[in-house]
């Protein structure tokens, strides 16, 4: 997989006006019911910030207090937005989950206009509001990844949903990501799921922190979660 760094967000067919053309987010929002959230980052003081652990957040006041008592944290909560918010700073770059099958890795190719989704596909069906149609997209990541680097593709969001290890009965708890290399890797653990009959599978989420250095010299940090299948007892 080529080395984490951003697509362009420009399309090469943009469509106007934005407000006829933008998908509604229950097109992108995966079905069902989420106990909460797993994020590796959040807003402090106005500002986004990565974390190096992971954050939990829920709208359910006991499921946050059950969360804090597992990993013996305080749950703060977050009036800023438009509902009461529960946060729980875990404290641990690393957490075990449950993952249910491969059905609940979601993979995502959308095209964009700043914030604004214009359509969706999988490599091979495009959803659009007037319907659907032919994906021309590349069938393999790297193809739709090169595609994207010259500004004229889709970019990909991953959806996972997992259970906390300590407690499954809470229910399931989303992961997002929107970079390529965390595409690649849920592509390549889709495909492990789908080979195992055991269910569900005992998996570690991690932050990942790494280095890279651009050709002109500069180094930078790339943050990016990881999920490893933990081996059977």
């Amino acid at each position: 997989m080529p080395r984490p760094e951003s697509a362009s967000s420009s399309c090469a067919q943009l469509a106007a006006p934005l407000a006829r053309w933008t998908q509604p987010a229950s097109l992108i929002w995966p079905n069902g019911r989420f106990a909460g959230r797993l994020r590796y980052d959040a807003v402090v003081n106005g500002r986004m910030h990565v974390l190096s652990t992971w954050l939990l957040t829920t709208s359910n006041g006991q499921v946050a207090a059950r969360i804090a008592t597992l990993l013996g944290r305080q749950p703060h909560i977050d009036r800023a937005g438009p509902e009461q918010v529960y946060r729980v700073f875990s404290g641990h770059a690393e957490l075990d989950v449950l993952l249910d099958g491969p059905h609940v890795i979601r993979l995502l190719m959308l095209r964009r206009n700043g914030s604004d989704v214009l359509r969706n596909c999988n490599g091979r069906v495009q959803r659009t509001l007037s319907g659907m149609q032919p994906c021309h997209c590349p069938p393999t990541l790297k193809g739709r990844w090169e595609l994207a680097k010259a500004g004229a593709g889709c970019e990909p969001v991953v959806q996972v949903a997992v259970r906390l290890a300590a407690d499954p009965t809470l229910g399931h708890f989303l992961l997002s990501s929107a970079t390529w290399v965390f595409a690649d890797h849920a592509i390549a653990l889709k495909g492990a799921l789908n080979r195992r009959i055991d269910m569900p599978v005992r998996a570690r989420l991690l932050v990942d922190h790494t280095l890279h250095s651009t050709r002109s010299g500069t180094t930078f940090a790339f943050t990016r979660p990881t999920i490893t299948v933990l081996p059977t007892a």
